[in-house]
């Protein structure tokens, strides 16, 4: 490797097994309302409603996908960044030719998140003060109702994720992938995962994830043999799963019942944290191709269960239990 391509790669390491764990409320919020986030973190099961909740999650991501996370991720045109990038290096002519870039040339290229977290931010105080302003029972805190918080939040959460999804889209672009490509597009979701997950244990799951999933994608004549409709199911399965898991630590976090400023910050905090994972991961992919690496090697096993415990959405098992269940299903 190079110099710049050295430091780089360590620095995308460093960066994401950092062992400070980012939280997204202000340790005061959380005090303030520990009643509501106390009252989830308890048991989702035991909260009052919560079959209600759950129903309403389903609705809000059913079809989610198809309206808003891929619209958005499909918003990056790959001959718009092409047309673009040309003017300054002329040898590219399709998206994968910026891979024959170095990672300097390449890292040029990139743009601020500042814009995809504002407005992510507006619309998370839309919904938060849909919440509040809801005149309703006190079944998990002063003037809100689980199904109603989870309605607002869920929906809060998939426009959130759509421009999570730009963001990633505009990274991938940067370093030559294309998220318009059915394997790219689950690629996307796993980084999503990773910009999800909040512990260290966490993060050293997801990237497992990233990894396997990786390997799977460069050995092409095992990928192709996939079926376009197994690589569909397990996108949305892995969406779906995504949406839960966010609306549930939004939730807990007391977010709704938080305010409007506080929910927005949120957002644009996960949108912030979305774009500076999607850069690392897309910049350890880069040189892994560049460099012959194993994706093994973004690997720290040995930190999976180091950290408190926390849910993954494991996007390499869901397609690997797909693979099964439709092998499965062509043996009856």
């Amino acid at each position: 490797m190079s110099a710049y391509d050295r430091t780089a790669w360590d620095a995308c390491l460093k960066a994401v097994y950092d062992s400070r764990s980012q939280r997204l409320v202000p340790s005061r919020v959380r005090e303030l309302t520990g009643k509501a986030g106390k009252a989830i973190a308890a048991g989702y099961e035991k909260v009052p409603g919560h079959e209600q909740a759950g129903w309403v999650m389903e609705k809000a991501f059913d079809g989610g996908m198809a309206l808003t996370f891929r619209p958005a991720l499909r918003t990056v045109r790959p001959e718009s960044v092409v047309r673009r990038v040309s003017k300054r290096h002329p040898s590219v002519e399709n998206l994968s030719d910026l891979r024959e870039l170095s990672l300097e040339e390449c890292d040029e290229l990139r743009r601020s998140s500042l814009g995809w977290a504002m407005a992510s931010a507006v619309e998370g105080a839309a919904s938060s003060i849909a919440v509040t302003g809801a005149e309703v029972s006190t079944t998990v805190s002063g003037g809100t109702t689980i199904g109603v918080a989870f309605g607002a939040i869920a929906a809060d959460v998939t426009a959130t994720m759509a421009v999570m999804g730009r963001s990633i889209g505009v990274v991938a672009s940067t370093y030559g992938y294309d998220v318009r490509q059915p394997e790219e597009e689950l690629f996307a979701l796993g980084v999503l995962s990773l910009a999800s997950a909040n512990t260290l244990g966490g993060k050293a799951a997801t990237m497992a994830e990233l990894s396997k999933l990786t390997q799977q994608m460069m050995r092409r004549t095992t990928w192709e043999q996939l079926k376009n409709h197994v690589l569909v199911n397990v996108i949305d399965r892995v969406y779906a799963a995504l949406g839960f898991k966010i609306t549930k630590k939004k939730l807990a976090q007391a977010v709704p019942v938080a305010g409007a400023a506080i929910n927005a910050s949120v957002n644009a905090g996960l949108v912030y944290q979305t774009f500076r994972r999607a850069e690392t991961v897309y910049r350890l992919r880069f040189l892994s191709g560049k460099y012959g690496i194993d994706p093994a090697e973004w690997r720290r096993d040995d930190l999976a269960g180091s950290d408190e415990a926390e849910d993954v959405v494991q996007v390499d098992g869901e397609l690997e239990a797909e693979i099964e269940r439709e092998q499965g299903s062509e043996s009856a």
